[in-house]
């Protein structure tokens, strides 16, 4: 039976590849892309757009940017509210871990939905983005197996080392139609120095399939440090801690090498200000322990976490401006909803993965879709009156910032978006960054503009 269905699965697979390397239609107006250069700012988006500064005077004269929107009670409030979420943030340490039968159910599931789409056609597979041959037509069958074989294990380890979260155990991609190494469906997540997962199934050839909050996935080969045993993790996040505010900030271990820290992570404090080169001394994992490191004291870092502000959470957005897309964290870069749950954890908000699920994930939600243009841009400046807020269309989620000359505009890690072609049709605007784009992208291409695709407005304050 297994054998069988092994070849199924391989049968797939190579039917995949096949459509894979089928040429593209040609000749049309949607089939061309313009790539933005770095440099260059989205058509139609004003310098003063792309400024801090701007955002902040634009601010209803009676709203105060100092003005703390969510205190830590209810923060904790709402973490535990948004737990009940299908997909939402949960704690890896929680008493209770998933069931063997839970967890067998979930990748049975997780695997049918790969072959399914792999089936039609929908979903092809393809090389990993840092590899140019084309995997093995065997590759999904082994995947299978590998699933099936892997043993149950009930671990608390952190991250040493960056490295990507893969849907299923599989190296290679899966993408969509043609390969486009940007978006590869398998790679659900990234995981990041200091992270703490449970382990819960590993395999004889280094995989490990962990729930790491925000989600489940597998890892190939990671390096993580010794188990914990609860008492043992948790007294550590029971620690005074260090958030990180910037991006990769460096941390000298007392053995000399660098580690570097990611936007959001929080890392146990032995002591604040220990020499005369003002640095703060931390606890970092490596594959043999946690170690001592030491983190210049700069506005980088902060001890605890920051008051929640519109002036806080637009500064550290800003401060990401320019920085690369990456699908699923490729490369180690974000997509629209890894930025918003980096800058939220910073607060201590936790969000989940995907922007689906942000979008529920405020302290109040607000369902504009089949509203007007009119109507919606005056739910969208109501709401952003009352705090923060996020605004979800299927597929992509965004920071309002305002309106500038009657414009509302927004902030996300951004891939791409459509303009009209004169004679019909539309062009590709590969973008790949974090960027500032009015709510107008779109109008007049078949998939809309983001204002009339936005659905949801997640509103965090009052």
């Amino acid at each position: 039976m297994r054998l069988a269905l092994a070849t199924l699965i391989a049968s797939i697979a190579a039917t995949s590849l096949a459509r894979a390397q089928a040429p593209p239609p040609a000749g049309r107006c949607e089939d061309a892309v313009t790539w933005l250069d770095p440099a260059t700012l989205p058509d139609g988006t004003p310098p003063e757009a792309r400024r801090l500064e701007t955002w902040l005077a634009a601010l209803p004269p009676d709203v105060d940017p100092d003005q703390e929107l969510l205190g830590p009670e209810t923060i904790t409030w709402l973490n535990q509210r948004n737990a009940d979420l299908v997909g939402a943030w949960r704690d890896p340490l929680g008493d209770e871990g998933p069931s063997i039968a839970a967890i067998d159910d979930e990748l049975a599931r997780r695997m049918a939905h790969f072959s399914a789409k792999l089936a039609t056609g929908e979903l092809v597979l393809g090389p990993a983005p840092d590899e140019r041959a084309m995997p093995h037509p065997h590759a999904l069958a082994e995947a299978h197996l590998r699933m099936e074989n892997a043993l149950p294990v009930d671990a608390v380890q952190a991250i040493a080392e960056p490295v990507d979260l893969r849907c299923i155990p599989l190296s290679g991609g899966v993408y969509r139609g043609r390969i486009d190494r940007a978006f590869d469906r398998n790679q659900c997540s990234r995981l990041h120095p200091g992270d703490l997962v449970r382990v819960l199934r590993t395999t004889a050839d280094g995989w490990r399939y962990v729930h790491a909050g925000h989600g489940v996935g597998w890892l190939e080969a990671p390096a993580l440090s010794p188990p914990l045993r609860p008492y043992e993790a948790r007294a550590l996040l029971a620690r005074p801690a260090l958030t990180v505010l910037g991006d990769l900030v460096p941390a000298t271990t007392a053995h000399g090498e660098v580690v570097f820290l990611r936007l959001g992570a929080s890392f146990p404090l032995v002591a604040e200000a220990v020499d005369a080169q003002d640095t703060h001394q931390i606890l970092v994992p490596t594959v043999e322990g946690f170690t001592d490191a030491f983190v210049s004291r700069t506005a980088e870092v902060a001890r605890g976490t920051l008051a929640l502000t519109r002036r806080a959470v637009l500064t550290l957005a800003f401060a990401r401006l320019g920085d690369a897309y990456g699908w699923g964290g490729l490369g180690g870069f974000r997509d629209c909803s890894a930025l918003l749950l980096d800058l939220a954890a910073v607060f201590d908000l936790r969000l989940g993965r995907h922007s689906s699920v942000q979008a529920r994930a405020g302290l109040s939600t607000l369902d504009v879709s089949g509203l007007s243009d009119d109507v919606k841009r005056r739910a969208i400046a109501a709401a952003h009156r009352r705090g923060v807020v996020f605004l979800y269309m299927p597929g992509h989620i965004m920071l309002h910032l305002g309106e500038l000359d009657g414009r509302p505009y927004a902030l996300s890690a951004i891939s791409e978006y459509l303009l009209p072609c004169p004679e019909g049709g539309h062009r590709t605007v590969r973008i790949d960054r974090v960027e500032v784009t009015d709510l107008e992208r779109g109008r007049g291409t078949e998939r809309t503009s983001f204002l009339e695709r936005i659905t949801t407005l997640a509103v965090f304050g009052p």
